[in-house]
């Protein structure tokens, strides 16, 4: 059973614990297009990307500057 939890206040995306990054179009990482697509959700505007895909310190480097970020709070109800 597939188990979806959006984390609001992270703007996170949790799947079969599996934790989705958020990006905008325009903030796709530069090789997004190598990453397996069954690793890659799209919800409205924003593209979440499972967080195997990049590595424990992007991760990290990502998750601490999220706050700051300008991707749209309001997005997803």
């Amino acid at each position: 059973m597939n188990k979806l939890k959006l984390i609001n206040n992270k703007q996170l995306l949790k799947l079969n614990n599996n934790l989705y990054l958020p990006f905008l179009i325009h903030n796709l990482p530069n090789n997004y297009n190598k990453f397996n697509v069954s690793n890659i959700i799209k919800i409205g505007t924003t593209i979440y990307i499972n967080s195997e895909e990049f590595t424990t310190k992007f991760v990290k480097n990502y998750l601490n500057t999220l706050n700051f970020s300008n991707i749209n709070k309001n997005n997803i109800k």
